[in-house]
């Protein structure tokens, strides 16, 4: 993880890798630091996503996914788990919505 470009170095094998193919790597991020180069110096395509998305894309990894017809991974006995599998419903979104956000939060506060 990262929030100002300091995610560190990669694996030398894959820098190399990279380098001498010239690859195009990207990043899923959910912050502003979707530029090339800001996460990483090979990441050169970076797309915003929720943070729900961003997860569901680290657990595939990879960005060349239908989340529709393709699985995210596969569960211990080898069946497969697809994104609709894990995502919450709208009513565990509202009841986290119910607890944490609260209106008074988004009234703009004059003196």
């Amino acid at each position: 993880m990262t929030c100002i470009g300091n995610s560190g170095p990669i694996d030398d094998n894959i820098a190399n890798t990279i380098e001498k193919n010239e690859l195009v790597c990207c990043g899923v991020l959910s912050g502003n630091r979707n530029f090339e180069g800001r996460i990483h110096p090979n990441t050169r395509a970076n797309y915003l996503a929720s943070p729900l998305l961003v997860i569901a894309y680290a657990l595939a990894g990879t960005v060349d996914i239908d989340f529709e017809t393709q699985p995210l991974g596969k569960r211990a006995d080898g069946s497969p788990v697809f994104l609709r599998d894990i995502w919450p419903t709208r009513a565990e979104i509202q009841e986290v919505e119910n607890q944490f956000v609260i209106p008074g939060m988004f009234k703009e506060v004059r003196p």
